[in-house]
């Protein structure tokens, strides 16, 4: 009996290792079968049409003086622009190696979603491509021969890491943005670029949504400033601003590196008059690295440096949410607060209306902990 059991043992045993030995890739794709497209453009012509631009690398075994290719298609849709890219290709594009996806501006204030929507429903689209919106046509930033750089992909792609690190823009990517799009309680920014008049590409800040539309902008110095208020901080996060007042003759300015910071969020509903505040209260602990008068020694100095960087950016925070409500972007997620705590009010009340129209008080206050080289 226990003969046949050791038997029935070692026959299961051959039979499992003959199945993992014998799989195969059944879906594998040869790479001499494939154009792979590293960045992507997307934009809407002026006929209504869409316009689809890849760039792909060209292997070093072939000998082409550009280090990529750079095709476009056009169609009424999103899927026959990208039809018509395989067309004009000898292998079938994949772009599960994306790593950049360039949106127009045009494109970007009439709907993101619409030509995302292609990409969320295959399966061997690259959800983790960083995406950006470029001021002016995608296929124009896909289509820049950079000097010091072989591909433009590479160098989009380790910008945006690099802004992300230094709490400029958002860690978000293709998969992270569809949740926020539907969200009504919540609007996304995303990294906007341009051109400068040496056609070399740069960030310019981030752009402002509502929905799934683009709906404003802001600079770079925002930015900084918005992502801190949203409670993010990046690896390595710096503050230049100006310090003396109006009546003083010379202009001071100081730089500081952020090491610690807190943000507290409160929304409080008025049931007598049915209105809304929010006040956000932000504490940045900070590190003195450049100011050129040099007297952080004294204590009296850095106590007026302290109120002075406090008021400074308690301004540019209310400005900033000026900004925001104009473009009716709830950046913030203060719409989401909302609907955890005054749900009653959300369901009563039209938030694309209310949050334009709502008063929302920052309250900035800075502490220089320490000022590095500086004595």
């Amino acid at each position: 009996m226990e003969l046949k059991i050791m038997k029935r043992a070692l026959q299961f045993s051959l039979i499992c290792l003959c199945i993992i030995l014998l799989t195969g890739c059944w879906d594998s794709r040869q790479l001499r079968d494939i154009t792979i497209a590293k960045s992507a453009g997307l934009d809407l012509l002026e006929d209504g049409k869409y316009q689809s631009t890849i760039s792909s690398p060209v292997p070093k075994r072939y000998e082409a003086q550009e280090r990529s290719q750079v095709v476009q298609g056009i169609g009424h849709t999103v899927r026959e622009a990208r039809m018509a890219l395989d067309n004009k290709v000898a292998e079938r594009i994949d772009t599960s190696k994306l790593r950049v996806l360039i949106l127009g501006k045009s494109l970007a204030e009439d709907s993101v979603y619409n030509p995302l929507d292609i990409m969320y429903r295959d399966p061997r689209s690259s959800l983790g491509a960083k995406i950006a919106i470029f001021d002016g046509q995608a296929a124009d930033l896909i289509e820049t021969k950079l000097q010091d750089k072989p591909r433009t992909s590479e160098f989009v792609a380790d910008l945006l890491t690099t802004a992300e690190h230094n709490s400029l823009v958002e860690y978000l990517n293709v998969q992270l943005i569809c949740p926020i799009m539907f969200d009504p309680g919540q609007d996304m920014v995303l990294p906007y670029m341009s051109m400068d008049i040496n056609n070399n590409p740069y960030l310019n800040g981030n752009a402002l949504f509502n929905g799934e539309k683009m709906t404003g902008s802001i600079s770079p110095e925002d930015s900084v400033l918005l992502f801190l208020l949203k409670g993010e901080k990046g690896g390595s996060t710096y503050l230049t601003e100006k310090v003396s007042e109006k009546h003083e003759e010379e202009e001071e300015f100081i730089t500081v590196l952020l090491k610690e910071s807190t943000r507290n969020l409160k929304v409080d509903v008025n049931q007598a008059t049915n209105e809304i505040s929010a006040t956000v209260d932000l504490t940045l602990q900070v590190e003195a690295i450049e100011y050129p008068p040099d007297e952080l020694h004294e204590r009296e100095k850095v106590v007026q440096l302290n109120d002075r960087l406090s008021r400074a950016l308690t301004a540019e925070a209310e400005q900033l949410f000026t900004t925001l409500q104009e473009a009716n972007c709830d950046a913030l997620g203060i719409g989401r607060h909302t609907i955890a705590f005054h749900n009653s009010f959300w369901r009563n009340n039209d938030w694309l209306k209310v949050y334009p129209e709502m008063t929302i008080t920052p309250n900035v206050t800075v502490e220089i902990l320490a000022h590095g080289i500086i004595n």
